[in-house]
């Protein structure tokens, strides 16, 4: 009876044992497949990536086309995935399946026009009322009742506003429905003259350039203003400041949530924060700047450097200042804009791409002759703006 019971318990444990290894086997297995599936995604991963890096495109395809009624006077703006195109009559919004989303009709002399997200305010200059739409349609409407100097929109539809009033100058808050939200007056011996100004894209960040006459010389003073909790606990919600000798700074931007930039007409600096904005990096600029372009990653500073077989450079800062690509270029452009990483240069014409590694994506001309190039979620694929009608392109 105890040879028995041994053999069945030596029988036991041989089947456990047994049992064991097959249940290891099977979670290495398990552990293999998972491991090759990793491996080949990351190999698949590193050769996408290379191949977004190194292609270069010759041509482009025309995928789709929007026609519409010609406006010889019109401007055009992209508007989230969508066109915006606008004139002294009136404000369109059209999408890429030729479909108007809308038309808000005005008479203005000088229209001015900032897109943020899924908002846009229009105002006229020297007037004093404005429209708020968004991709269903008009959201309001605001009075200001003094003459607009400037506006924007952030992506909630709040906008601010530079007004005159004469001797006293007003920045003023109001939400899409025209609700004033906040006021700061302004005069050349108080606070000194405003002359740009952004808002976050959430609403609650204000940056102000001012322009202040001292003791005979120019200086400029960045200020921001919190609207959210933060700000209720400073004086007119000042929350930071700083003052630029010998400068006009004349562009100030929000590139992201955390991360803004001013222009002056010899510096470029570049504050970081989201609630208390603090000054982390500024560098001289010595040439004169043609243009300034950006998004959220990064800022791109055009000179003017007569050298007759180039006569542009590009210098292209990152959000901490570094300086990450840097081009001499001879291409006569009409805009430059970044689509991520990409360095897009193009006029009427021609049109020509670079990447941070300064490698030539594309160059090439226009089929037919264009007012604005727009570029989508897609690295490859664009909108080409004229007179008649927006194409869909990819580039191959």
């Amino acid at each position: 009876m105890a040879q028995i019971n041994e053999y069945f318990k030596n029988k036991y444990d041989e089947d456990q044992s047994e049992f064991k290894e097959k249940i290891n086997r099977h979670r290495r297995f398990i552990l293999y497949r998972i491991l090759a599936l990793v491996i080949v995604t990351a190999l698949i991963g590193i050769a996408m990536y290379h191949n977004y890096k190194t292609m270069i495109y010759t041509d482009y395809a025309i995928l789709r086309t929007m026609e519409y009624q010609e406006a010889s006077t019109a401007s055009y703006l992209r508007f989230n995935n969508n066109i915006i195109r606008y004139s002294s009559d009136g404000i369109s919004a059209f999408n890429m399946d030729n479909e108007m989303l809308w038309n808000q009709p005005f008479q203005m002399q000088n229209p001015i026009v900032d897109v943020c997200g899924d908002y846009v305010a229009v105002g006229d200059y020297k007037e004093s009322k404005i429209y708020v739409l968004n991709s269903s349609g008009p959201q309001g409407e605001i009075d200001t009742t003094l003459p607009i100097q400037n506006l924007c929109v952030s992506g909630t539809g709040n906008v601010a506003v530079i007004l005159d009033e004469g001797d006293v100058t007003w920045v003023k808050l109001f939400n899409k429905e025209g609700q004033n939200i906040a006021n700061d007056r302004t005069t050349m011996d108080k606070s000194g003259y405003p002359v740009a100004i952004a808002i976050s894209d959430d609403g609650i960040m204000l940056c102000v350039s001012y322009l202040i006459i001292d003791g005979g010389s120019l200086t400029s003073s960045v200020a921001y203003y919190n609207f959210g909790n933060v700000g209720q606990n400073e004086i007119d919600n000042l929350v930071s400041g700083y003052n630029f000798n010998n400068s006009i700074v004349s562009y100030v931007d929000f590139m992201n949530e955390n991360t803004s930039f001013a222009i002056g007409d010899n510096r470029l600096e570049i504050f970081k924060g989201s609630q208390k904005p603090e000054n982390i990096f500024e560098t001289e600029i010595t040439n004169e700047i043609r243009s300034v372009f950006s998004n959220e990653n990064y800022i791109g500073l055009v000179y003017a450097e007569g050298n007759s077989d180039n006569p542009f450079h590009i210098d292209v800062y990152d959000t901490s200042g570094d300086i990450v690509y840097s081009k001499d270029f001879s291409l006569n452009y009409s805009d430059i804009v970044f689509n991520r990483d990409l360095v897009i240069i193009y006029n009427s014409e021609d049109c020509v791409i670079y990447n941070m590694d300064d490698v030539e994506k594309y160059r090439g001309k226009f089929k037919e002759n264009i007012v604005k190039l727009v570029p989508t979620d897609s690295v490859t694929k664009y909108l080409l703006v004229s007179g008649t009608r927006t194409e869909e392109i990819q580039l191959k």
